[in-house]
């Protein structure tokens, strides 16, 4: 949240104040009709500019009481936890989520003021993670995650200084490399090929992450009006219009043959279904309450037992999607696959680019050979 006091300069040679106000991820302008002489103020436009540094201030003030709801609840300006809350309910991210609960459990229902958050309790609280059983790049992820409330509580004047930002770079905590688990095109043709019990759109679901690279969270909620159809150079190709979960990105991503396959399928079954805005019905989660999430994993679990692969996560179809993508495809180079997996930046994509061994052994073995035969062995 920001308030900043701007000028805009006017025909007649005055400027006019106006507030530029950024407040729960929205920008907007309010001006003041306040006008004073740049090139020669007197002692009437240096009260006029007091006015409206004074109003920016009132301003900044009221979005903090609103964004706090400091008059019924003053709890909110001593209890961190209780601030925390209030921002997770705007952002509705389950990570937020995760932390929150705890955090909980780590104050038991006592109050957590501002004050305690210092570098050795961020220090204290990471060592908690980990003893928690939480994986070393999953406790890096939370830390990161909560410097970001942090950051903001800076900017709703309830923090002077993020503590995260004084713990020296050498101590924070670098991130692991993991192995990925993905699937080769062959073993996706195996796992297609193996009969289960489980519910069809489950397997639908898991091939078009597999060849569009989107997330359980994108896809369980994905609306037939998220598929369009746009002209590419004069001929029409299917793609996803849609913003992505994790990222909140706006994204334009084309649809693969493979991916068409799956939708055109879905298409045709649900002229006799149910009408239903979204793509997999049987999945949809739009509140959130996770009951397929669950009903998804213990599907996948039995499909890959029975296919003889090794336990299938759902996001191991967006690691399947980029590792086959820079192996198999001639334009699938590191930037196209980070775009088309919506990452930020290209370093979120550059762990994809270890090579399996099949094709390392391929690249060895097509070096050229010399003839030895005639080496002169020295004695």
């Amino acid at each position: 949240m920001s308030v900043k006091l701007r000028e805009k300069q006017m025909k007649n040679g005055q400027i006019s104040f106006y507030l530029d106000i950024y407040h729960n991820k929205t920008r907007w302008y309010e001006f003041l009709d306040i006008h004073i002489n740049k090139s020669r103020p007197n002692d009437e436009d240096r009260e006029k500019r007091r006015l409206a540094n004074e109003i920016r201030s009132k301003k900044e003030h009221q979005l903090i009481t609103d964004l706090n709801d400091l008059e019924t609840q003053p709890v909110q300006i001593k209890c961190f936890l209780k601030y925390y809350e209030l921002y997770q309910q705007k952002s509705n991210n389950r990570t937020h989520i995760s932390i929150i609960n705890h955090l909980k459990a780590l104050t038991k229902g006592a109050i957590l003021p501002f004050g305690k958050l210092t570098t050795q309790w961020l220090k204290d609280l990471e060592q908690y993670f980990l003893n928690s059983g939480i994986t070393n790049n999953g406790t890096l992820n939370y830390m990161l995650t909560l410097n970001s409330v942090l950051n903001a509580a800076v900017r709703d004047k309830l923090l002077k200084r993020n503590p995260y930002h004084d713990i020296p770079k050498a101590q924070r905590m670098k991130r692991q490399d993991i192995y990925r688990s993905s699937f080769t095109i062959e073993q996706l043709q195996h796992l297609a090929n193996t009969p289960c019990k489980i519910e069809k759109q489950i397997k639908q679901a898991y091939f078009l992450s597999c060849f569009t690279s989107l997330r359980w969270s994108d896809i369980n909620v994905l609306r037939w009006d998220e598929i369009l159809i746009k002209k590419v150079e004069g001929q029409n190709h299917y793609f996803f219009h849609f913003e992505q979960e994790k990222t909140e990105n706006i994204e334009y991503i084309p649809i693969s043959q493979s991916a068409i396959s799956i939708i055109e399928e879905r298409m045709e079954e649900a002229k006799k279904e149910v009408q239903s805005p979204y793509v997999f019905f049987k999945l949809a989660d739009p509140n959130k309450k996770y009951y397929t999430h669950k009903r998804m994993k213990r599907g996948l679990k039995k499909w890959s037992e029975l296919a003889g692969l090794e336990k299938i996560k759902f996001h191991s179809g967006r690691h399947s999607f980029a590792t086959n993508m820079l192996e198999n495809c001639e334009e699938g180079d590191l930037y196209t696959v980070s775009k088309l997996m919506g990452h930020k930046n290209i370093q979120s994509t550059q762990v994809y680019a270890k090579v399996r061994d099949k094709r390392k052994l391929a690249a060895v073995q097509s070096m050229p050979q010399i003839d030895f035969s005639r080496i002169a062995l020295r004695k």
